[in-house]
């Protein structure tokens, strides 16, 4: 029964999913304790309270431009450019044509995944070589941001350089350009773009209001928790809990429709991901280059940092 009492999400472990307790309601308790858990966190904070706080505790996300001062970014975007350079020096990009979720591909200097052919570049962030980067990982603002959304900052060793390469979604589905949520309680993904990111690029998208736990958003995590637990009887592959919302209208949750997110360079997006969300879509080879840092805390930890 431990998995219970910890952030573990996957539907295969027995006592996740088990189905009486789900028809029952376990999941929705689940959720409904870590939201108070994070609640209590968020109380013992000093919360920021300037404009992009408030946009990001009312909407799930938030943009926020010119990020950086001029000066300062232009030195981080060419450090940032001169240490993706050096890693496809190292290991060129090459298509992938393996399906779904794939493993860690370590490398030196970090490691790839993909998600079917879209590839997910990790760069080490390295105190030394890269200072400028380190530096940024310790912005007030940023850990201002996370702990007003889930009660804690963003540890600095949760921070990489992020390259994103997007593949021919016709030839190899990428499945994180589905809208899905990533876990059942709020957590935090930032990314930080050092380029335009256009509507071919691939923009993040997002639900707004998504991350608010409404009746009628509660009923649909049961009905997919029942689900969820069916497909584990039936032995058909599940989600992981990551649940998708395939098909359906969001205005039956009360939600607009998802917005798309393309922004200028120097800008950054905070995002609770137990909003729905989603990779946008992208012309094949479109690249993304930013820092991307995220928190997925203990879902019910108590205590604010």
């Amino acid at each position: 029964m431990w998995p219970i009492l910890t952030s573990a999400k996957s539907f295969d472990d027995r006592w996740i999913g088990h189905p009486t307790w789900n028809e029952r309601g376990l999941h929705v308790r689940r959720m409904q304790v870590a939201r108070w858990c994070t609640g209590v966190r968020r109380r013992q904070c000093r919360l920021a309270t300037d404009a992009a706080a408030r946009a990001l505790a009312e909407n799930g996300y938030v943009v926020v431009p010119d990020f950086l001062p001029g000066p300062a970014f232009d030195a981080l975007r060419t450090e940032l450019h001169a240490a993706a350079a050096a890693a496809e020096r190292h290991t060129p990009i090459r298509p992938n044509d393996l399906p779904g979720f794939g493993p860690k591909r370590p490398a030196p200097w970090g490691f790839d995944r993909f998600d079917g052919g879209t590839l997910n570049r990790f760069l080490r962030i390295d105190r030394d070589s890269l200072p400028r980067t380190t530096a940024f990982c310790g912005n007030a603002r940023l850990a201002g941001l996370s702990r007003t959304a889930v009660g804690m900052a963003v540890p600095r060793r949760k921070f990489w350089i992020y390259q994103t390469v997007n593949g021919d979604q016709a030839r190899n589905p990428d499945d994180q350009k589905v809208l899905h949520r990533d876990t059942f309680f709020s957590n935090i993904k930032l990314w930080y773009f050092v380029d335009p990111v256009t509507d071919e690029d691939g923009p993040f998208v997002y639900v707004p209001k998504s991350h608010i736990l409404t009746d009628a958003r509660l009923a649909w995590e049961h009905e997919q928790a029942r689900l969820a637990c069916q497909a584990r009887r039936d032995g058909t592959p599940g989600t992981g809990g990551a649940f998708r919302f395939l098909d359906g209208d969001l205005a039956t949750l009360g939600l607009g429709p998802a917005r798309p997110l393309p922004v200028a360079a120097n800008s950054l997006i905070v995002a609770d991901t137990l909003g729905f969300h989603r990779r946008g879509d992208a012309r094949a080879g479109a690249r993304r280059l930013a820092i991307f840092g995220s928190i997925r805390p203990w879902a019910f930890d108590p205590l604010g940092r």
